[in-house]
């Protein structure tokens, strides 16, 4: 069961996105991110929304094929604007398999990519992606990086370390 589904959007870049219950109890993971392939509009209003792209009005499918449950390990990078960070997400297995089939069957789609409800990244998918990983080149702030690494460690970062170091950073803040 996701634990999230779309609602609403206002503003042409931002589809906000709401945090449901989850029935296992569950928390809700502290940042969002997902990755949407491009629709038609004949899917909308029902399987796509309207998103205004520098490539133009263009809909995406309100289902991703990548959300945050799906990212094992993250890495960030200072962006080319100088101003903020972009960040490779590394994927599950399945996600992996997931992305590798429909980056295949949608090439020459756009693929938008969501953090935390706004738009940060649309890239044209030119060639299936097969190493299960996918990068958003800017856009990310310093303080949605710090929220990533609750989420997962570092790519290369063995899991008990990152424990260790969430934990190190809890007790710091107190």
């Amino acid at each position: 069961m996701s634990l999230f589904r779309f609602l609403a959007w206002s503003l042409p870049l931002a589809i906000a996105l709401v945090p449901t219950a989850s029935a296992n109890g569950k928390k809700t993971p502290p940042a969002s991110i997902t990755f949407h392939v491009e629709g038609t509009a004949a899917e909308a209003p029902k399987f796509t929304r309207k998103v205004e792209t520098l490539a133009g009005e263009r809909y995406f499918r309100k289902v991703p094929e990548v959300s945050t449950n799906d990212i094992i390990a993250f890495s960030p990078f200072p962006a080319d604007d100088k101003k903020t960070y972009g960040v490779v997400f590394q994927l599950n297995k399945q996600a992996a398999q997931r992305l590798h089939a429909s980056t295949n069957l949608n090439q020459g789609k756009l693929l938008l990519g969501l953090v935390n409800g706004q738009a940060v990244g649309v890239v044209r998918i030119d060639k299936p992606v097969t190493d299960g990983m996918l990068v958003i080149w800017s856009g990310i702030q310093q303080h949605e990086i710090k929220l990533y690494d609750k989420l997962a460690p570092r790519i290369g970062e063995d899991p008990k370390v990152w424990k260790k170091r969430l934990k190190y950073e809890e007790k710091k803040k107190q």
